[in-house]
């Protein structure tokens, strides 16, 4: 092992892989609304009930608990750290 040093992974990284992650899994919760409509429209009886709305609701709240975790995960983990620098003791 090498005693290289790790860089400095702080807030701004964390952000920044959060913002990525929301607007990754907007563009598919979109793109399952698109899907949707497109279906309802080409089939004809279908129609945006509440339940549509309430699932399409969940979807983008998914996204957002996502990119809180994905936040959480870099702070909290950057890269280059493994469990075993994570303070368990075994492998070090």
């Amino acid at each position: 092992m090498t005693d290289t040093p790790t860089p400095r992974y702080g807030v701004r990284d964390a952000s920044n892989r959060a913002v990525r992650t929301l607007i990754q899994g907007l563009i598919v919760d979109l793109s399952v609304a698109v899907a949707l409509a497109l279906s309802a429209a080409i089939a004809g009886g279908i129609q945006w009930t509440r339940a549509y709305w309430i699932a399409l609701a969940l979807a983008v709240a998914k996204s957002a608990v996502t990119a809180i975790v994905a936040y959480t995960m870099r702070y909290v983990v950057p890269p280059g750290r493994t469990a075993n620098q994570l303070g368990d003791g075994e492998g070090e």
